[in-house]
């Protein structure tokens, strides 16, 4: 589970929450108390990448264009898979490479190039269209956060606590600065936020900084957390959840910190709210929606920070990174359930537990929300697509965590779409 070590958007991964150290998934699952689902979960196709030898799903992460799905394993293969008129996924190989190196981040997909980070400090770009090497930069060490690229430059972090600067068709160094790091840390980084013309990065130090995209000048810092306690642990601070641009709000959560709204233009706090955390969060129009150390989830308005909502039924679940589902919030758990709430009260709506038909994998690594639908990456390699339509009110029966199928309404394929007809 994400303890965080993250790859792209992946929801939780199997590393430990810190470096060096590991934190097992507990052997008992907590109870969750049945509910009423207000939607139905239709199962439209499965897909297992078996094309990928010697895969570790673990670490695997990809990038979309219309026509090819790319993606990475931890092992260091990289492959670009077809998509069909029906955007679904298909287990056939366009091209694929096998790295000497680990892959810890990316791919991110720019114009004709794919870049990936591995873990001896490689930054590497290859050919979308044919995966031919195109140029390698060694940096400092491991390349723990996803490129960012903008005005020519690629922007990423290191685990030593440098961001670089490279020239986007070389590799070569543009600028690099480096900010002091704590004796221990939340193993990943987050990715860097690009705005016109500012960079917005967040430290271990629970530190936010505003710099130069230029030139890596610092335009101001700022702290949402500040080391408290008598050990390591206890004065941990990290910035792990990536930060948010919206609607001129810059949005940060630290972990043992706070959730703050920040002025991009100076690092003045619009409010702070004590909310510990370190998965990703989401922003919309209206909220802002956040799960917190011990899986409590929160809705806030963005503007103001007022708690519009707090949902304590998935304490100790091991909830993953937050996503958006048309006008919806979707949770994920380590026990492969998928949550489907009202944003507007954080009410569950809809739960689903994923399977697949390969084997006894169910534990769900990446969540995509695209054309009305939900894409899920197992660790069993399988790509699964679900859709969510209205249902009629139906208890979903889990008194102990063991969910049942959930049938779909629209039998007669009329084509009726959820968002159509449920305006949350």
């Amino acid at each position: 589970m994400k303890k965080p070590l993250i790859y792209f958007v992946a929801v939780f991964s199997t590393a430990g929450l810190l470096n060096g150290c590991s934190t097992p998934k507990p052997l008992v699952e907590p109870y969750m108390a049945p509910m009423e689902s207000d939607v139905s979960i239709d199962k439209n196709w499965q897909v297992k990448l078996d094309s990928l030898p010697n895969r570790d799903v673990r670490g695997i992460a990809f990038s979309e264009t219309d026509t090819a799905v790319f993606i990475a394993t931890e092992t260091g293969h990289l492959a670009a898979l077809k998509k069909d008129n029906q955007s679904r996924w298909v287990d056939q190989v366009i091209w694929q490479s096998q790295l000497d190196s680990p892959i810890v981040s990316g791919p991110t997909l720019h114009g004709e190039q794919l870049l990936v980070g591995t873990s001896k400090g490689q930054m590497i770009a290859l050919s979308a269209e044919s995966g031919e090497y195109l140029w390698q930069k060694q940096l400092s060490s491991e390349v723990m956060s996803k490129a960012v690229i903008a005005e020519g430059k690629i922007f990423t972090r290191t685990v030593d606590g440098k961001l670089y600067a490279l020239d986007s068709k070389t590799g070569d160094d543009i600028w690099v600065i480096e900010h002091q790091m704590p004796s221990l840390s939340l193993r990943g980084a987050p990715a860097v936020v690009y705005n016109d013309g500012k960079l917005f990065i967040g430290w271990e130090s629970g530190s936010i900084q505003g710099l130069s995209a230029k030139s890596g000048e610092r335009l101001w810092e700022t702290r949402i957390a500040v080391p408290r306690g008598r050990t390591d642990l206890e004065r941990m601070v990290d910035v792990q959840a990536n930060l948010v641009f919206n609607d001129g709000y810059l949005y940060a959560l630290g972990y043992h910190g706070r959730l703050a709204a920040i002025n991009p233009d100076n690092g003045n706090f619009y409010f702070l709210k004590e909310v510990s955390g370190y998965r990703d969060f989401v922003v919309d129009d209206k909220g802002l929606y956040v799960v917190d150390e011990n899986d409590v989830l929160y809705g806030f308005d963005k503007i103001s920070g007022a708690q519009l909502w707090k949902q304590e039924a998935f304490k100790n679940r091991l909830v993953g990174d937050l996503s958006l589902f048309e006008d919806k919030l979707l949770a994920v758990d380590a026990w492969g359930y998928l949550h489907w709430m009202n944003k507007v009260q954080g009410i569950e709506i809809g739960r689903a537990k994923h399977s697949n038909d390969y084997g006894d994998g169910n534990r769900i690594l990446r969540v995509m929300n695209e054309n009305k639908r939900t894409y899920l990456l197992d660790d069993e390699g399988v790509i699964t697509s679900y859709n969510v339509k209205p249902s009629n009110l139906r208890l979903f029966k889990d008194e102990h965590g063991e969910s049942n199928e959930l049938a779909a309404d629209d039998s007669n394929g009329s084509g009726f779409k959820f968002s159509d007809l449920w305006p949350f």
